[in-house]
């Protein structure tokens, strides 16, 4: 049992630190069209926006405000020719010079919905009074969709979990009220709570009131939706579900063990399908080895829904009567071989719980900065703690196990009611230990992942981007150094400088110095950058645009006579 307590950090660590590809999760603006801080000749007909992965737009929008704040935005946004990656609104002909306010919302592939706003110049830069609104939604709504969320994981554990408990190891036991009664609470709560965020999820996604949740046009998008097709698939599984159950809990007490493995089975089969709604419309869903992210998280929730839900109905047969009033053994009283045979497969969802939890942090997580600098890394390891804390709540049930073994066998091991409630405290401890793990999971599955977290948070520190490489024009006096900095290096507007000076890094003026930039792998030909000379060796150009993200060549030609002439081409990384 210590092992697992040993192994779960060092294998989170240890994967963390290895690094990981990219897996993409909570998508990001990477370029527009006109870009961020731009100035452009003539008023465009569109405005292009384009992100990191796909991205919904039923429950978005994208606002483009005038200078007197005013929309000019026309007709709803689409993907265009770019795909699901890039959206487009067409803009009112005959626009005036100034600065106007794109103000854009749109739900990314992993079913949560990202927004922003930025600012481009038509001929000329001037004040403006666009407002864009509250782009954080109604806190009311985040308050009950987060209710709700957290409900439906708590409510899916302890029913899947519960069943199969009861199927494989104590079917007489569904005959106890309070064992029924946490049965069917327990699908009500799911069912609840799964229509909870399915209303709530358009408001959430679109930033409006919670009375849109009760707005058909609204409800009618979000089934258009990712998330909401896998809610609604949910509620229809839901309802097969309820319907098994109820045969369950009639047919079980008296039902022959093959006739068990079959509700088993088919049990087991509607849970996968439940999980499969949360594991096809999350993070596992977007990014590098899908498949492979899919199914293990599928497996999780499977394997954390049979331990935890097992662990509640074992509570409650701990903590109900073993007898009546008569002084018969009440129907599936519990056992020593019950929680025997319930310990070694608990032990087995340990250890899927950890390989899979261990996989999804290293595909989320990526660096070991991102796991201690993040909202999700930290929750990460707040969830890492309470579950070492459960496995060793659950070494002490396993020795209370060892100890009543002892005893049965002949060899006396302590007095029978203090070691049981020695198991009836470290079972206790277990589900509430259970209780944060859920709550903690709830809040990581709507937090946004530490690796694009991590790595957005480093392109939005101020930065500047400079290379240096020698030149040679021939000649007398031919041969010298230039110096290329942009910043902040990032796509947008970015002053660029350029510095030449001999080989001993004094500053000469050349009499021409000519700057392009082109960014090949985005199809972007060489651009012509005005510099201009601004001190001794030092040429300067202000706004210059761009407009996405990569590798950017920056060409300069320095003349230093009228014959002699060299051309030096820069990678300069703009993020």
């Amino acid at each position: 049992m210590w092992t697992w307590l040993l192994a779960l950090p060092v294998l989170l660590v240890t994967l963390v630190i290895g690094g990981a590809g990219p897996a993409s999760a909570h998508a990001s603006l990477e370029s527009s069209t006109p870009a961020a801080g731009s100035t452009v000749p003539v008023a465009p007909a569109t405005v292009t926006l384009r992100y990191s992965e796909g991205v919904e737009t039923g429950l978005g929008a994208i606002k483009v405000l005038d200078p007197a704040g005013k929309r000019v935005d026309t007709g709803s946004p689409d993907h265009g020719i770019g795909g699901p990656s890039t959206v487009r609104v067409k803009l009112e002909a005959g626009l005036g010079p100034g600065t106007y306010t794109v103000a854009w919302r749109v739900v990314s592939e992993d079913s949560h919905p990202i927004a922003g706003a930025f600012t481009f110049n038509v001929v000329r830069a001037s004040a403006t009074a666009a407002n864009v609104g509250a782009q954080s939604g109604d806190a009311s709504v985040k308050l009950v969709d987060g209710i709700a969320r957290g409900v439906a994981f708590g409510s899916f554990a302890l029913l899947s979990g519960a069943v199969l408990f009861l199927v494989a190891l104590r079917p007489a036991a569904v005959g106890r009220f309070r064992v029924w009664l946490l049965l069917f609470a327990s699908w009500a709560g799911l069912l609840v709570s799964t229509v909870a965020a399915l209303m709530l999820y358009g408001p959430r996604a679109s930033a409006l009131p919670f009375s849109s949740a009760f707005d058909m046009d609204v409800l009618r998008a979000t089934l258009e939706t990712k998330l909401g097709r896998a809610l609604s698939v949910r509620v229809l599984v839901l309802g097969a579900a309820g319907a098994l159950l109820g045969y369950l809990v009639a047919a079980l007490p008296t039902a022959a063990p093959r006739k068990r493995a079959l509700l088993g089975g088919a049990w087991a089969a509607l849970c996968l399908g439940m999980a499969a709604t949360w594991s096809l419309s999350d993070h596992a869903s977007v990014g590098m080895q899908v498949p492979l992210a899919v199914s293990a998280d599928i497996l999780h929730l499977a394997a954390m829904g049979t331990w935890l839900g097992g662990l509640t109905v074992l509570l409650v047969l701990l903590f109900g009567p073993d007898r009546d009033d008569d002084g018969d053994e009440l129907p599936g009283a519990l056992d020593v071989p019950t929680v025997a045979r319930f310990s070694a497969i608990a032990m087995v969802c340990v250890g899927v719980l950890v390989a899979t939890g261990v996989y999804a942090a290293w595909r989320q997580i990526g660096s070991f900065d991102a796991l201690f600098s993040t909202t999700f890394g930290l929750l990460l390891i707040l969830k890492v703690n309470f579950v070492a804390l459960m496995i060793a709540a659950a070494w002490v049930s396993r020795r209370w196990l060892q100890a009543r073994l002892r005893a049965s066998a002949g060899v006396r091991a302590g007095d029978p009611m203090a070691r049981k409630q020695t198991l009836r405290r470290a079972v206790g401890a277990e589900v509430l230990l259970a209780v944060a793990v859920l709550s903690v999971t709830a809040v990581l599955v709507n937090t946004e992942p530490g690796r694009t977290a991590y790595d957005r948070e480093q392109a939005a520190k101020p930065q500047t981007a400079s290379v240096s490489t020698p030149f040679d024009a021939g000649g007398t006096g031919g041969k010298g150094i230039v110096d290329v900095t942009v910043d902040p290096a990032r796509q947008g507007a970015n002053t660029l400088d350029v510095f030449v000076r001999d080989p001993l890094r004094n500053p000469v003026d050349p009499p021409e110095v000519t700057v392009r930039v082109a960014l090949p792998d985005k199809q972007i030909s060489g651009i012509d950058v005005a510099v201009e000379h601004v001190g001794p060796g030092q040429w300067r150009a202000q706004g210059v645009a761009l407009p996405m993200a990569g590798t950017w060549q920056v060409t300069v030609a320095v003349r230093t006579t009228d014959i002699d002439r060299a051309v030096v081409t820069v990678p300069l990384t703009v993020r």
